[in-house]
């Protein structure tokens, strides 16, 4: 199924072959699932031979807008698009965990109920998948969810409790100004200039703005300018990406860009105009949740089989479903040689696939373990 999956990788929203072999299985599985879901997303439920809690696991299952190099036999066969995030091994990792808890429904009091997520990589499928009403009918009382992490060695587990993953936020920036000769740059006003002071300016954000102990990254990711070597410019545009580990600092942060391009503009004589768009928020993991999967791994593949992480700057929009719903999201060793730790998002990224028994094996335990835990406390 991985490299089925690998082979035809498709982008956010896009998802329709992926969904198609997932309700295949699915039907085979004989499992209750609604398709069509926030567009091409997948929402299912495993009914115990008894009523009570819910849990709930979730895959995403879009791809990236990149080229692949590699020699493999299941190399991405859709002209630049690939799975460079292993997005193709958490819908495999998931499928293999339904099929355990199948072979288990008889000892399932309540229900597991699962996600396959489009448009990760774009951070709108899972908001998309809570308006659509993915997360009712039944609610969950707890939520688990795995990334491959290349960075770790297959046979491990990665985990961390609290904040885990950075929010993310999008900017961008309009520079206008008035355009004119190069020869003349007396009678304009320079949008490359001022943007480019913008720039500088922006990076006093992590420097200055904000508590040093509370990080911060702010990149400014494209600026595009100018039409000719003689022409000044009149208008600059740029596009960044914020990042950051603190809710709250995420909540301070529309404000002091904007003081930012407002004195910029200032002193340049030009026009300023910021669009801010809220992403994502920070991901936080359950404690009790946390200690779930802890066990749960540690019963799968021994005592030292578990890593603590640290908290990392990436994002991921499973922090919506978090928000609504205490869980962990846990990361699975994936790496084996200098081949399979190719980093996330490079065109040559691959995975040793013995990793998939394991990241099903630890979604089902901590399904199981979860359920039992949560009956225990009524």
């Amino acid at each position: 199924m991985r490299r089925k999956l690998h082979s035809h990788p498709e982008l956010g929203f896009e998802e329709t072959q992926t969904a198609k072999l997932i309700c295949k299985k699915l039907d085979q599985l004989g499992v209750k699932y609604q398709s069509g879901v926030a567009g091409t997303g997948i929402v299912g439920v495993i009914e115990g031979c008894d009523s009570g809690p819910t849990v709930g696991l979730r895959a995403d299952m879009d791809a990236l807008p990149i080229s692949e190099e590699s020699r493999k036999p299941y190399i991405s066969k859709i002209s630049g698009v690939m799975h460079a995030c292993g997005h193709d091994a958490h819908v495999a990792c998931l499928l293999g965990a339904i099929e355990v808890l199948v072979e288990l429904r008889k000892s399932i009091r309540g229900c597991i109920k699962f996600i396959f997520q489009p448009a990760e990589e774009i951070d709108l499928g899972a908001k998309a998948i809570i308006a659509a009403g993915g997360l009712k009918y039944p609610k969950p009382d707890a939520f688990f969810a795995l990334h491959c992490n290349p960075d770790i060695p297959v046979g491990y587990v990665g985990l961390r409790s609290g904040i885990v993953m950075a929010s993310i936020d999008n900017i961008r920036i309009e520079v206008t100004g008035l355009g004119g000769h190069g020869a003349m740059p007396q009678k304009c006003v320079d949008s490359i200039v001022a943007a480019s002071a913008l720039v500088m300016n922006l990076q006093t954000v992590t420097s200055r703005a904000i508590d040093p102990l509370k990080p911060v990254v702010m990149t400014v990711g494209t600026f595009r300018a100018g039409t000719a070597s003689n022409i000044i410019a009149e208008k600059a545009e740029l596009t960044g990406s914020i990042r950051c580990l603190d809710s709250e600092v995420q909540q301070l942060l529309p404000n002091i860009i904007q003081n930012i391009c407002d004195k910029t503009a200032l002193t340049f004589g030009a026009d300023v105009e910021l669009d801010y768009e809220n992403r994502v928020p920070v991901l936080v993991n359950s404690k009790s949740m946390t200690d779930i999967v802890r066990r749960s791994t540690l019963a799968v593949l021994g005592e030292d089989k578990v890593l603590d992480i640290a908290a990392s700057m990436g994002g991921d929009d499973f922090a919506f479903i978090l928000k609504e719903v205490p869980g962990t999201y846990f990361h699975l060793g994936v790496g084996s040689s200098e081949k399979t730790r190719m980093a996330l998002h490079n065109s040559q990224f691959d995975i040793d696939e013995s990793c998939l028994s394991i990241g099903a094996a630890v979604l089902a335990s901590s399904a199981m373990l979860a359920l039992e835990e949560l009956q225990q406390q009524g």
